[in-house]
């Protein structure tokens, strides 16, 4: 097979919850190493909440902060932080730029009207949008593995100047124009490596040269091997995130090609307990815009359940 590949990966350390562990009558809580905000969410929370706490006149996120409903109501009811999806939305005021980023023109129009801009991109993100210009500047075809309607992969496809091709999935390859022959490929962030693997393989075979800068983040590839870890050592497992965030739902596709039994929830309330009547050890996932508070909220909902169940079952 003809073809050369660079590949560049970047390893940071995050955060760990202190305890992992808890009993419920006779059934076994276990709750990932990794959870709650990761630190690029909390970072983009914590710089909303303080420009809301500073700044006269209204403040706005650019879209939906993070991929969390909890959070995005929090931010409403407590800060006053509502969210636009268009410059056309706003005249006036200070708007935070979400986590996956938004593509340049936006920001230029935002300040054009004179509208304060506040970007808290996740800085990974930032950099997998930075290799995609570099890409572009080098001549290279720009290829984005990831989904076309995700605001990440939007965004970085903004500064390949919309010239890459967007690869979801291996038939995707196709859209690639057959002229080009020198491929430079960027990962949205929340990818399975294992799905990029397979899609890099088949894009050598069609290209003289493809560079790839392995840019899903160190936050996915942890909690991935959590996903896997809590499959092998659960019977069942809750995947507790926002139905819009990418990687939640990576989370539970891990875990059940691992073994268990995945359950994806909002919130404590969409607990299905029928699910869980012969439970023996469940454990507990919670993708990166997850806040911990939420976590714990899913977590004493189980113990209260499984506790009552047993004293229950004493009485009788």
């Amino acid at each position: 097979m003809n073809g050369t590949i660079e590949i560049m990966s970047q390893k940071y350390t995050g955060d760990l919850r202190d305890i992992t562990q808890y009993k419920a009558g006779n059934v076994e809580i276990n709750i990932a190493t990794h959870s709650g905000y990761c630190w690029g969410v909390q970072r983009a929370y914590d710089q909303t909440v303080a420009t809301a706490k500073t700044t006269e006149g209204p403040v706005f996120t650019y879209g939906p902060l993070i991929h969390n409903p909890q959070t995005i109501d929090e931010l409403r009811s407590v800060y006053g932080v509502n969210y636009i999806n268009s410059p056309d939305e706003i005249d006036a005021g200070t708007v935070v730029v979400r986590t996956h980023g938004v593509p340049p023109e936006t920001q230029d129009k935002l300040r054009v009207k004179g509208v304060q801009v506040i970007d808290a991109t996740c800085p990974y993100v930032r950099v997998t949008q930075n290799y995609a210009a570099l890409l572009l500047k080098q001549k290279y075809h720009v290829v984005i593995i990831g989904d076309p309607k995700h605001a990440e992969v939007i965004s970085i496809l903004a500064y390949a100047k919309g010239e890459g091709t967007v690869i979801h999935c291996l038939e995707d390859i196709e859209k690639i124009p057959h002229n080009k022959r020198r491929l430079g490929v960027v990962v949205q962030s929340t990818l399975i490596l294992e799905k990029v693997n397979k899609i890099v393989n088949a894009l050598l075979a069609r290209a003289q040269e493809v560079r790839v800068f392995n840019t899903i983040c160190y936050v996915t590839t942890e909690r991935q091997e959590d996903a896997e870890h809590i499959a092998r050592t659960n019977d069942h497992v809750l995947v507790i995130g926002g139905k819009e965030s990418s990687n939640t739902k990576k989370l539970a596709i891990v875990a059940e090609l691992h073994g268990a039994k995945a359950m994806l929830i909002e919130s404590e309330g969409d607990i299905d307990f029928g699910t869980l009547a012969n439970a023996k050890k469940i454990g507990i996932l919670a993708g990166a815009s997850t806040p911990n508070w939420l976590i714990d909220k899913c977590k004493d909902r189980l113990v209260e359940h499984f506790s009552a169940r047993l004293t229950v079952g004493a009485a009788s």
